[in-house]
């Protein structure tokens, strides 16, 4: 029964010594992972957020869409394309590659934001944001001619997809984040706007279609036609491919084109006075936070007072140079 006992007692003793073995070395693993997260993290993620470039892989990936938006245009001109289609379909290969691994390190570190910090609805939301919306849907197209047969007509269409490559710029370059707080903070008077400018057009393009459709019956065949007409008209780019003729027609005309600077003028209005708001209140923002404190510098030079290493007179004259 002692010996019985013995062996339980040691059993449970190398147990809980192989638990404990266990535990550390988990909890060793999970330190590394997450240090490991915070220096990717620091790599790809700190400080491009609407910033500027900082650091080797910033570069990196400026370089690979400037050369993807380089080949782009190549890719017009059929001579110099098929000439190079290898090494060109390479440096495609090798882009798809990055941009992907990107894209997952991203996803894979985003918790180290504070916002994002839960590891399934914080990376959920942080994939829905503007930049990593344009960063999947600069790569899934490659993926999309594996997963299904696709008729050529469609993967032509796919590769237009590549030009949100160039929109990657926009978060070392850009204020695309800017851009979106002023339309989400606007989105009521933009909607509003809109709103408007379609009563607008729907309104012009039936009366251009009653002044216009017996006159030019081939011209405006239906209010498809008429709204194209309107469109055109309200933003005075005026092709020339439809153009009144009846006298009531040319003086419907007349009034659509005035009233319409006006109102393609609104939302760039809004838009543009928003925009102004957000990078005037980011400068103040800045500004409060690199300016120091009048207080803190008093402080500092009363603290040299009260050490003996300035004088009384030394204090009052900084003191009035802070003040002015």
């Amino acid at each position: 029964m002692p010996g019985t006992w013995g062996r339980t007692t040691a059993g449970f003793i190398s147990f809980k010594r192989e638990k404990g073995i266990v535990f550390t070395l988990a909890a060793f693993w999970t330190y590394r992972m997450q240090s490991l997260k915070t220096r990717v993290f620091d790599i790809i993620n700190d400080k491009d957020n609407g910033g500027k470039p900082n650091s080797v892989f910033d570069f990196f990936i400026i370089f690979l869409i400037i050369l993807n938006t380089f080949i782009i245009f190549i890719e017009t001109y059929p001579a110099i394309y098929h000439n190079y289609k290898g090494f060109l379909d390479l440096i495609e290969q090798i882009t798809i590659v990055v941009f992907t691994i990107e894209y997952l390190l991203r996803i894979w570190t985003c918790t180290c934001y504070p916002e994002y910090a839960h590891p399934v609805t914080g990376r959920l939301r942080y994939a829905c944001s503007i930049t990593m919306i344009i960063d999947f849907f600069a790569v899934f197209p490659f993926f999309l001619t594996f997963i299904m047969p696709l008729s050529p007509q469609i993967i032509h269409f796919l590769r237009l997809f590549r030009l949100f490559r160039v929109l990657k710029l926009l978060r070392y370059y850009g204020s695309i984040d800017v851009i979106y707080r002023v339309i989400k903070k606007d989105s009521q008077y933009l909607f509003s706007i809109i709103v408007i400018l379609m009563v607008f057009l729907s309104f012009s393009s039936y009366l251009i279609y009653i002044f216009e459709s017996e006159a030019q019956p081939d011209k405006f065949q239906n209010f498809d036609d008429a709204f194209w007409w309107a469109i055109e008209t309200t933003s005075t780019v005026g092709y020339g491919d439809v153009v009144p003729v009846t006298d009531m027609g040319k003086f419907f005309s007349f009034l659509i084109i005035i009233v319409g600077i006006g109102l393609i003028a609104l939302p760039t209005g809004v838009i543009a006075s928003g925009f102004l708001e957000e990078l005037r209140a980011s400068k103040e923002g800045t500004e409060d936070q690199t300016a120091p404190h009048l207080a803190d510098e008093i402080r500092k030079l009363k603290t040299l007072l009260d050490e003996g290493t300035i004088s009384e007179d030394e204090f009052i004259l900084g003191k009035q140079k802070i003040l002015k």
